[in-house]
């Protein structure tokens, strides 16, 4: 249901005119307003009292607002009972929700802040109507929320945090042998569980390496409802709301915590594991654990990280300086290999089969461009770029595969990445020097390699 037809709905059908004139009085509406439903339906979305309404409300309801804006879409009476409460553990869905319902309508609806609607049977079967009711927090009163934590405590600094969790565990990886390795090199590709390296997938990955360390947290509730947030989401959900150089505790966090996960859970556990996952920042003050989310990396120049190897037209890279984003982009634009000097620096070559696929964007990046002005290799092959580019090319050194079968096809893949590109009719083209590759996997997969030469 659109907002403007749960507005138009409310207006014209839900409210009762007791219900208006409260309605206008919190709001500081037009007199007219309680008089006619249209003149109400135009008022409403307007600025006017929206602070004040905002001001009169609790800090577990204004949770719950958080959480509307941040889903942007309506909500039943189940949703509210986080904050409210269910009246009875048994009964019907009226039984255990009317006075929920009261809360709300007195509360949010009647303050002037929510829109209320009541939406069509579902098709699993005959509803009430309180089953049918929905809730919304318009976008147009998303800017005005108070913030979620008000008690917070400043402090100077960025605090304790490990800047290094994830860059460790990739360096670890990338210098042993072995299964089981979360990152590789396979074909001259950064990979990530078997995927190219993408820096928006490694923070998802890191995220996760914090949801799999509170799964371990003894006496952990089990969140199974439909609106609930798993506890790590809601603690990076309640802290990115903090100013710069604000903090706050678990204390203040407990609360908030059980509102968006729907059931009471350890915020100081929760926020420790996120610490040591390198997800949050720390600082003990007042006999108290504060947090924080970690600060942003500061900004660091490529000629910090990448040195030019003349003797072979490589360029090293230090895996400890070099920031994610950067090695996102330069492992979009190269091949990678294990630098033979160091355990924890790469060498990097120019692909020029990458670089035809890469956008503007990354082309124009400052580490890119940084090795086109500092490394003949990287000059030379943008150059080479530029001149082709937006022509039809005619590869050289092209080897050309019917494969088949789909699960060989995919292993190929990939074994590749992106040094592999689809044909039609089963057809796939990969340069020459992967060729070794290629017959590696077709072998290991139970296949044959039958040659064919053009005349």
């Amino acid at each position: 249901m659109k907002p403007s037809d749960m507005l138009h709905q409310m207006c014209h059908s839900l409210l009762a005119p007791a219900d208006v004139k409260v309605l206008c009085k919190a709001r500081g509406l037009a007199s007219e307003a309680t008089k006619l439903p249209g003149i109400l339906e135009t008022l409403f979305l307007s600025s006017k009292g929206v602070s004040d309404a905002f001001q009169s409300l609790n800090s577990g309801e204004i949770a719950l607002l958080h959480l509307l804006k941040r889903s942007n879409t309506p909500k039943g009476l189940s949703f509210f009972s986080r904050h409210y409460g269910n009246d009875e553990t048994y009964g019907t869905f009226n039984q255990r929700y009317s006075d929920t319902f009261a809360k709300v309508k007195g509360r949010l609806v009647r303050s002037g802040v929510l829109l209320w609607a009541e939406v069509g049977q579902s098709n699993s079967g005959k509803q009430s109507k309180l089953e049918r009711f929905r809730f919304l927090l318009p976008a147009e009163f998303h800017g005005y929320l108070p913030p979620l934590i008000t008690a917070f405590h400043e402090f100077e600094g960025s605090g304790n945090w490990k800047p290094n969790v994830a860059r460790d565990l990739l360096i670890a990886d990338l210098f042993r042998k072995g299964k089981g390795l979360i990152f590789r090199i396979e074909a001259g590709e950064l990979q990530l569980n078997g995927q190219r390296f993408e820096s928006a997938q490694l923070i998802e990955w890191h995220k996760y390496s914090w949801v799999k360390a509170v799964q371990a947290l003894k006496k952990m509730p089990v969140l199974n409802g439909v609106d609930s947030i798993h506890p790590t989401e809601a603690a990076l959900f309640i802290l990115s709301e903090l100013a710069d150089g604000c903090w706050a505790n678990t204390e203040q966090l407990d609360e908030l915590l059980r509102i968006c996960c729907g059931k009471k859970v350890d915020g100081d556990a929760i926020c420790n594991a996120g610490w040591k996952c390198g997800l949050l920042a720390k600082r003990k003050a007042n006999g108290k654990a504060w947090y924080r989310t970690v600060p942003e990396q500061p900004h660091i120049a490529p000629h910090q990280y990448l040195t030019p190897i003349q003797q072979d037209s490589n360029v090293s890279v230090d895996l400890r300086t070099i920031p994610l984003n950067a090695l996102d982009q330069i492992s979009a634009i190269a091949d990678l290999s294990l630098s033979p000097g160091g355990s924890h620096s790469l060498l990097l070559t120019p692909n020029f089969v990458k670089l035809g696929n890469a956008d503007d964007t990354l082309l124009a990046s400052e580490v890119v461009q940084w090795l086109v002005e500092h490394t003949p290799a990287f000059a030379e092959a943008y150059v080479a770029l530029s001149e082709r580019r937006g022509q039809t090319i005619i590869h050289e050194g092209l080897m050309i595969a019917r494969v088949s079968d789909l699960s060989l096809k995919v292993a190929i893949e990939k074994a590749l990445g992106s040094n592999v590109v689809s044909l039609k009719n089963e057809f796939i083209a990969f340069p020459h020097g992967f060729l070794a590759s290629v017959q590696r996997v077709v072998k290991k997969s139970g296949f044959v390699v039958k040659e064919v030469t053009a005349k």
